[in-house]
């Protein structure tokens, strides 16, 4: 028994390596498409893959969300969650009790009225908060922002319209700059250039609506009031971006390989437990480059450094535009093909095994250097746990590893050999 099974499992390293081979010529029509097929999507792939670099033109991250990837969106929404919920319930709780400065500065008539808009907004604010602690959602967030700072301006001109039939020196400068104020809080959210806009634009309308329509002023005055706004708006739209900026290089710093600027370990577990939750069917693929200690031994790091960034850059040419591609340590790479079934991932890694073989590394002294992988195909099982689909992945890659090297190695391959 011992001999048919050690037999079938070199006939199975044997076959594996002869598809990888015979690749070249049997799929040479196939590999023309997909090289047709990258570069119309070359464009694509550099717009989904630039998030991931270091050394990219930031005025785009910062303008609005379309390049960042799901994982930032999703960090950024948590961090301005925290602060977004503080806020509403700080002043959900500091706005009523503000009313006892009402009755010491306006009549009863105006305080008591201020007191039940005062009420009203708290309640607004208590409702914000709480949508944002059942549902911490990037949509919730979006729809609760400009709420947040609407509600508020809301407050403002109700209040204003209130005192206004009083002396103008018995209301106090507190309420007239408000609208200020609301935009200095602005400041604490890390927002993009286009969020922010739209933001203050909900804080702009009520204030310049109540400046046209109430107040009755020149048109040099209401230019002014209009201008100072747009002063303290432009200084609050700086801090966000600031915030934004901080935030996404910290997360850069924590989340990329600077080698490969491929995500991270921590990256691919977050975003593959994800796919875990939302019970997404996925294919996993785990690389392992070929005898590359010699590399670095013989050659030093410097070139074995360059080859990982080579071999980084073929996985990505490789896969789509929407698969998640990880260095995972050392020499080893995972990709996660969301969408993707046992058979056509197989394929696939055959078809980046093959790639990864024709590459070519060239020194400084004009040595070559060319390298195979070991690869190990997995799908994800129902009910089984991110590590579990790992582990598997691993599995077969060391058993690609310890029968031969340079083959593409299948939970159905091995279940042939039993």
């Amino acid at each position: 028994m011992t001999s048919k099974k050690q037999t079938s499992l070199n006939r199975l390293s044997k076959n594996s390596k002869d598809i990888i081979q015979s690749s070249t010529n049997n799929n040479q029509g196939n590999n023309e498409h997909h090289s047709e097929e990258r570069r119309k999507t070359s464009e694509d792939s550099i717009l989904f893959s630039s998030y991931f670099t270091l050394d990219r033109h930031v005025l785009s991250d910062l303008i609005s969300t379309q390049l960042h990837s799901d994982d930032f969106i999703a960090t950024r929404t948590s961090y301005i969650t925290v602060r977004l919920w503080l806020m509403c319930m700080f002043f959900a709780l500091s706005v009523p009790i503000f009313a006892s400065f009402d009755f010491l500065f306006f009549p009863n008539t105006e305080a008591l009225t201020l007191l039940g808009v005062r009420i009203v907004l708290s309640l607004v604010l208590f409702a914000l908060a709480y949508l944002l602690k059942i549902r911490a959602h990037v949509n919730t967030v979006r729809l609760v922002m400009p709420l947040a700072f609407l509600a508020p301006m809301l407050f403002y001109v109700a209040s204003m319209m209130i005192v206004s039939g009083l002396p103008e020196d018995e209301i106090p400068t507190v309420f007239s700059m408000l609208p200020y104020f609301i935009l200095a809080m602005l400041g604490l959210f890390p927002l993009t250039i286009s969020g922010g806009i739209i933001v203050i634009t909900c804080i702009f309308i009520p204030f310049i609506s109540y400046e046209i329509f109430f107040e009755h002023q020149s048109i040099w005055l209401l230019v002014n009031s209009a201008w100072l706004f747009i002063l303290f708006a432009g200084i609050s739209l700086w801090l966000q971006v600031g915030q934004l900026s901080m935030l996404m290089k910290l997360y850069r710093e924590s989340t990329i390989d600077p080698l490969t600027k491929l995500i991270n370990r921590r990256v691919l577990l977050r975003l593959a437990q994800r796919s875990h939750e939302y019970q997404q069917v996925y294919s996993l693929i785990m690389f392992d480059l070929d005898r590359f200690k010699r590399i670095n031994d013989n050659h030093g790091h410097a070139a074995g450094d360059r080859v990982l960034v080579n071999i980084a850059q073929v996985i990505q040419e490789e896969l789509r535009t929407t698969d998640i591609v990880a260095r995972f340590g050392g020499e080893e790479f995972v990709a996660v093909l969301p969408n993707i079934e046992l058979g056509e991932a197989k394929s696939i890694a055959n078809r980046v095994a093959l790639s990864i073989s024709k590459q070519s590394t060239v020194l400084d002294d004009n040595t070559v250097l060319n390298i195979t992988s070991s690869i190990g195909v997995t799908q994800r099982k129902q009910g089984e746990t991110i590590d579990e689909t790992l582990k598997r992945a691993d599995d077969l890659l060391y058993f690609a590893k310890n029968n031969g090297r340079n083959q593409v190695i299948c939970d159905h391959d091995c279940s042939q050999t039993m």
